[in-house]
């Protein structure tokens, strides 16, 4: 039987666990990033908008590194519920036209909502981030194994690589 070893953390730096390891200290990224909102959203209504959703706020979400975005892990009991949260998301995003940066590894999903065209956070993508904690709760989402502030970094990191190789999905072809 593995267990995780127990640390105490050091102002500004986070256990990283390696399973062949004890923790090694990082530096955390510290959330300094101002949200940076779409040219077709009020920025003041926007604030108003994504407030709760912020994890210093009570929220599970938290801004993207360049502030145009809100992304977060969602974790389920296994993989057939987090498929139908999935499915359930992808339906919603094709009444919405909008859709997701995201990546699945078994019971977990990392998603991201930013908007490309006009670049920014949109009013879509606050509305579909509350849409997913409603379907989250659900299909029954359950705690991360471990809280901390870059949880779902591995998910993230697909989400990365994918959305580069992707390009820029929502100009049209032939604008591009």
């Amino acid at each position: 039987m593995s267990t995780i070893p127990r640390c105490t953390f050091r102002a500004g730096l986070k256990p990283k666990l390696y399973h062949h390891s004890k923790p090694a200290f990082h530096v955390v990224r510290r959330m300094s990033t101002q949200p940076q909102f779409s040219t077709s959203y009020d920025p003041a209504q926007g604030q108003k908008d994504i407030e709760n959703l912020l994890k210093g706020n009570g929220g599970k979400w938290r801004l993207t590194e360049n502030g145009k975005g809100l992304e977060r892990p969602f974790r389920f009991k296994g993989f057939k519920k987090c498929w139908n949260f999935m499915n359930e998301v992808a339906d919603e995003c094709v009444r919405a036209k909008h859709h997701p940066e995201w990546s699945n590894v078994y019971n977990t999903t990392f998603v991201r909502w930013t908007t490309h065209s006009p670049p920014g956070l949109s009013e879509k993508d606050v509305l579909m981030a509350r849409f997913c904690d409603e379907a989250a709760g659900k299909y029954g989402e359950v705690e991360p194994l471990v809280e901390t502030e870059q949880e779902g970094d591995v998910g993230k990191g697909l989400v990365d690589q994918v959305a580069v190789v992707a390009g820029d999905c929502c100009v049209p072809k032939s604008m591009k």
